[in-house]
């Protein structure tokens, strides 16, 4: 029987800003995404292909069906709103997810796009996946690959397991794909992703079971959802400050290791 509290976990994610009343895009601005996505900017299409053959008022019904967010394409001035209860929900598929691979020892390959918000939960959800039999991947570790319209020279760089763009010193906050898509030029593939933005969305792409968080104006992940593709979508705000997400990482921790059978 599971014993772990999940409202707690719910009440303090909602009291972090996590979920719940969105509190790091203003409503506006996640609307005009969805026109980014329609003219193919690589920063709201993620690599995903067909992503774009909706109209607006579709690709905000996606949302909101795996958030809970207002489904009026024209209301640009209330507030944005995850559910606390989707989000739960989304901890708990992923997390059984995760449980279910490692016991057979699959390959997982965690990556982040937000290494000011969510690389500290990552980090912790790899140990517990370790720590229950699965095997994690580092793809492309130590080499540096040209990424962007300047074909810069970066790299992947892996801490506590868990991959970052990088230039050298500093980790970078990226949307685009380019860094997965040269992540995946190596074999064998994981058999299991954990990522958001462009690295779930090449993943995604290619047909590799994927498991994305999903944040309020991230719309492509939650339209190649509703596509039907092999994604468990965790509806969360992927920038808050690294120790507000101890809840999350806690109940993955909890679930993985088992506390839910």
């Amino acid at each position: 029987m599971f014993e772990f509290d999940t409202e707690s976990v719910r009440n303090a994610l909602a009291k972090a800003g996590i979920t719940g009343t969105h509190r790091s895009h203003k409503r506006r601005g996640t609307i005009e995404k969805i026109d980014k996505l329609l003219a193919g900017d690589p920063d709201a299409t993620f690599g995903l292909s067909g992503v774009g053959a909706y109209t607006p008022q579709q690709i905000l019904s996606f949302m909101s069906e795996l958030t809970g967010c207002p489904a009026d394409i024209t209301d640009v001035d209330c507030d944005d709103w995850i559910d606390p209860d989707l989000t739960i929900a989304g901890i708990v598929a992923a997390a059984e997810r995760l449980r279910d691979a490692a016991r057979t020892g699959a390959t997982l390959l965690v990556v982040t796009g937000h290494p000011t918000g969510m690389l500290e939960h990552h980090m912790r959800v790899v140990d517990h996946y370790a720590a229950a039999g699965g095997k994690v991947l580092r793809l492309r570790e130590n080499e540096s690959f040209p990424i962007g319209a300047k074909r810069s020279m970066r790299e992947v760089r892996y801490n506590g397991g868990v991959g970052c763009l990088a230039d050298w010193g500093q980790l970078l906050h990226t949307h685009e794909s380019a860094a997965m898509e040269a992540l995946l030029e190596a074999e064998p593939w994981p058999d299991l992703v954990l990522g958001d933005h462009g690295f779930a969305g090449a993943a995604i792409e290619r047909g590799i079971p994927t498991i994305a968080v999903m944040d309020i104006n991230d719309h492509a992940l939650a339209v190649a959802r509703a596509q039907g593709r092999d994604v468990t979508i965790v509806p969360m705000d992927d920038n808050r400050l690294p120790h507000l997400y101890e809840p999350s990482w806690s109940l993955f921790g909890a679930i993985i290791a088992g506390a839910n059978e």
